[in-house]
């Protein structure tokens, strides 16, 4: 059926194309269905850690030994296999039963056998915010930016669900040829061809095999982005420049849109199917295996990661940066996954730009404000000298996107019925006489909320307003289509309810969005939906590391631009941020770029006020939230010092996590010491009972002769104290080893509590934060 209708193309090349892409899942589907011994099989991962072979060609036939030993027929282990890994990491994916993968866990060589698990995929404005201005006839490039040559010739990797090769974004004029280091393809597909990769796409990838059919039902097998997401992040990162006539969002959010390094090259791994962005574990890692051996430079993966992954760890071991997500499940805490201490894991902010919308209540005879006192007020229209007496009357304000297009209504911009509702569920509509023009406040924040505007759509209405703890949090409305949805914060919600319960003929208008960027926007928040630390399973290392820009983010999706909101948005800002870097200092490790980033972030606003998080109430941020602050990219190409780690200290700390006694590994339980012994530019005590020493190592990466002295911010609970207090570098003496001992003041079983050091002088501030908790007994 699939065959078929791939090759009903006008061109045989086509069906030649369909038929090789789909072979393979033909062939996959019926391993699916076969059983053993009455047992279904999955797709099981087999991780066999470094390549002990020359060539990759070998690396697989030893895959296939192992599995034709397993199942005792080589057509068997064939139809079996999944995916080979051979380039970064030696390991295998392939079907097996629980029972199957049980033995092979037993097999010489085998570290690990897991069975696969599905990660979910988790601009105009923000990199100006970023202190990244591209040169306009007002302002001159960035000096980061010139300095790196906007990132020339790096390349990102970016697994997710595709690309949109057209967007403007993704325009190669003026882009020399592909840089010769590069080993990569460009598969092609029934709407991808090979004229779809250039100069800047300079590589495209999709994975099939190990993804449930229903994953890519409907979607043609290629490395087109069909859901927008991947297109999004991609453009983010590292897109062209286009001009403000051509980057808004009908007129919402005009500027020149541009990733963080618009000169660097892309290559694209689509793992992602569905809208939804279903990731499975088997595509993700055959992704980072085939970056590995293509040649980039910085991986994004816009995915949350829900452990320590062996194939990050391998792209690290490769000085490929890793960036990650720290996912959407906030603002609660304990809710971040990934605990890679190889990766960077970015939670997301706000930026300094909002999207005001004027809600008039009233009628044309009335109109109700918020009075220079705060309190609702209800004036005849005629006194129009109020306005002019009272300098800060203004009528109610929300957030939305809502814009007028050219074939609009002047009705939506009139007075309409308007009423507030408790409730928003279908029955509540079902029950409702005509809505025609009507605007609705729905005030119960527990529902989802797209379903009640289709339903007031379907009805004739022409207005929702939701109601939010935050109205920097405009997911609910960034897919509202046909109809005015607005966020508005509790107390409006209130007025608004009053003025509706007290007036027997209550009005509403709703104006469109208009953009307002600037000082008087309080930024950076964290992100309600950013998710927090620490990490259940690690909280020895701190996450997030960073936090970027993540709210609102404008960016490319197929030949348009829009907004979208998540982790997501903001790792790619990380990832053309750390391109950036690897241009000005192509010799530092990926864990002395992400050494930079920490120390050099901001905890405060440019007012000096510290950094507020987002929740169900808003408080003062903590490295819970952002980790050691929010990006500060030109802070990071000059940091001064930093904190650089031997990779076979990542190995060792990996290796020892998945150890079992069946498989001998590189280090014991007896010798291994706790994961805040690593040379991480943060400190996470978990479990502090008894005085600790922790050893930390930085190395000079700014003026030669340097003297830095300790400023201690103790956490509360603990003594904290720095030896030596000063550390004096010269030409001779580039690397310099303190320490921290941390001591508990108090007997008691606490919460954690954060502090930080500081490293500085007069030219530089080398900050990374502490954080512990302290403890009466050992649990097990």
């Amino acid at each position: 059926m699939g065959l078929q209708m791939c090759s009903s193309s006008s061109s045989s090349q086509h069906a030649r194309v369909a038929a090789w892409v789909l072979l393979p899942l033909l062939c996959f589907s019926m391993v699916l269905t076969r059983a053993h011994g009455g047992e279904s099989r999955k797709v099981y991962v087999a991780y066999l850690g470094d390549v002990k072979h020359g060539h990759p060609d070998e690396v697989v036939a030893s895959h296939h030994d192992m599995l034709t030993t397993l199942l005792q027929s080589k057509e068997d282990a064939s139809a079996s296999m999944v995916y080979n890994y051979k380039h970064g990491f030696s390991g295998f994916a392939a079907m097996l039963t629980a029972d199957q993968a049980t033995r092979l866990a037993e097999f010489p060589g085998v570290i690990s056998v897991e069975r696969s698990k599905t990660y979910r995929t988790t601009t105009t404005r923000s990199w100006d915010f970023l202190g990244l201005n591209y040169p306009s006839s007002h302002t001159p490039a960035s000096e980061l930016l010139q300095a790196s040559n906007y990132g020339e010739d790096i390349i990102i990797g970016v697994v997710d669900t595709g690309i949109w090769p057209e967007s403007r974004s993704f325009s190669d004029q003026g882009y020399g040829p592909v840089p010769s280091r590069w080993k990569g393809k460009c598969q092609v597909g029934p709407d991808w061809g090979s004229n779809n990769c250039s100069r800047k796409i300079i590589g495209a990838r999709f994975y099939t095999a190990g993804v449930p059919k229903e994953y890519f039902e409907g979607e043609p097998l290629s490395p087109r982005d069909h859901a927008g997401h991947g297109t999004h992040t991609a453009s983010t990162a590292a897109g062209s420049a286009v001009g403000q006539e051509a980057a808004s969002f009908h007129g919402i959010a005009a500027g020149v849109a541009r990733g963080g390094a618009p000169h660097a090259r892309i290559a694209v791994y689509k793992s992602c199917w569905s809208k939804e962005g279903h990731c499975p574990t088997p595509a993700v890692l055959a992704a980072i295996d085939d970056a590995i051996h293509d040649g980039v430079d910085v991986l994004s993966l816009s995915l949350e990661m829900s452990e320590n992954s062996y194939g990050t760890l391998h792209a690290v071991l490769k000085g490929i940066v890793m960036v990650h997500t720290a996912g959407n499940a906030g603002p609660h805490m304990q809710t971040i996954r990934d605990t890679s201490p190889w990766a960077i894991t970015v939670a997301a902010t706000n930026i300094d730009r909002s999207f005001d919308t004027v809600i008039t209540l009233g009628n044309k005879q009335q109109i109700v404000v918020c009075g220079c006192n705060g309190n609702a007020t209800t004036l005849h229209q005629n006194y129009k000298r109020v306005y002019n007496v009272c300098a800060t009357l203004v009528i109610l304000q929300g957030q939305s996107l809502y814009y007028q297009g050219k074939k609009s209504s002047s009705s939506r911009s009139s007075f309409g019925d308007f009423g507030c509702l408790r409730s928003c569920t279908a029955e509540v509509f079902d029950g409702a006489q005509d809505l025609k023009g009507a605007i609705l406040l729905c005030n119960d924040q527990r529902e989802a909320l797209f379903p009640a505007a289709q339903y007031l759509m379907d009805r004739g209405g022409t207005g929702l307003i939701i109601v939010s703890s935050t109205t920097d949090d405009m997911r609910p409305v960034t897919d509202c289509e046909g109809i005015a949805c607005v966020v508005v914060n509790i107390d409006d919600a209130e007025r608004m309810c009053q003025y509706s319960e007290d007036t027997s003929s209550a009005q509403a208008k709703i104006e469109p969005a208009g953009t307002v960027t600037g000082k008087e926007i309080l930024a950076p928040k964290v992100a309600i939906f950013s998710s927090r630390g620490p990490s259940v399973t690690y909280p020895a290392i701190l996450k997030p590391d960073i936090a970027a820009p993540g709210a609102n983010i404008l960016a490319a999706k197929q030949d348009g631009y829009v907004f979208k909101s998540g982790t997501s948005m903001a790792a790619p800002h990380v990832a053309g941020i750390a391109a950036l870097l690897k241009v000005l200092h192509p010799y530092w490790s990926p864990a002395a770029i992400k050494s930079a980033m920490v120390t050099t972030a901001h905890v405060t606003d440019e007012r000096g006020m510290p950094i507020m998080a987002e929740g169900i109430s808003r408080k003062i941020a903590d490295p819970f939230d952002y980790g050691g602050g929010t990006i500060n990219p030109c802070g990071a190409a000059h940091p001064g010092l930093i904190y650089d780690i031997d990779p076979s200290d990542y190995s060792k700390f990996f290796k020892c996590t998945i150890s079992n006694k069946r498989t001998p590994v590189d280090c014991n339980t007896t010798t291994m010491q706790p994961a805040y012994y690593l040379n991480l530019p943060s400190i996470s005590v978990p479990d502090l009972r008894h005085p600790i020493t922790v050893s930390r190592t930085v190395t000079n990466v700014g003026e030669v002769n340097s003297v830095y002295h300790a400023a201690v911010q103790s956490p509360a609970g603990v003594k904290m104290e720095v030896v030596p207090p000063v550390l004096v570098f010269d030409a001779t003496n580039k690397v310099q080893t303190y320490q921290v001992k941390l001591s508990p003041m108090w007997k008691l079983h606490g919460y954690y509590t954060f502090g930080s050091l500081t490293w500085h002088n007069d030219q530089k501030t080398v900050r990374i934060p502490i954080v512990t908790r302290l403890t009466i007994e050992e649990f097990y």
